[in-house]
């Protein structure tokens, strides 16, 4: 399902999302990347904005969405907020399968990063 999404993701701005949402379940947008829109060019199923700081969509959404089968989540946000959705990840049984560092804009001091993580199928755990 994410193989679809991935290479979209690679093109780097909001507007990717638009292009191909059909395999992603969610996105996330850091609004500290300019992600202050409505969400009105997003056809994905449910977009999450954040500051930063992922702890309330973790507990509130992810983590029991995670403990299911399946959920493939996108997203646009700091290196910061991608460290620790790849920590949580990692336990729920999922990683990161495709990640880029986006141009940064003339106001900000760190690049946006543009990610999908998806489920690891059981066989390639260690």
């Amino acid at each position: 399902k994410w193989g679809a999404v991935a290479p979209v993701l690679l093109g780097g701005t909001h507007s990717a999302f638009a292009k191909a949402p059909q395999g992603l379940d969610a996105l996330v947008l850091d609004r500290r990347f300019g992600s202050d829109s409505d969400g009105a060019d997003l056809q994905a199923p449910r977009v999450y904005r954040i500051d930063g700081d992922v702890t309330a969509l973790w507990y509130d959404v992810l983590d029991p969405v995670w403990r299911k089968p399946g959920f493939i989540l996108g997203g646009i946000t700091g290196r910061d907020a991608l460290f620790v959705l790849e920590v949580l990840a990692a336990d729920r049984g999922r990683r990161v399968v495709s990640r880029k560092v986006m141009p940064v804009g003339t106001e900000q001091s760190e690049a946006p990063i543009s990610w999908v993580i998806a489920p690891v199928h059981p066989s390639v755990r260690a």
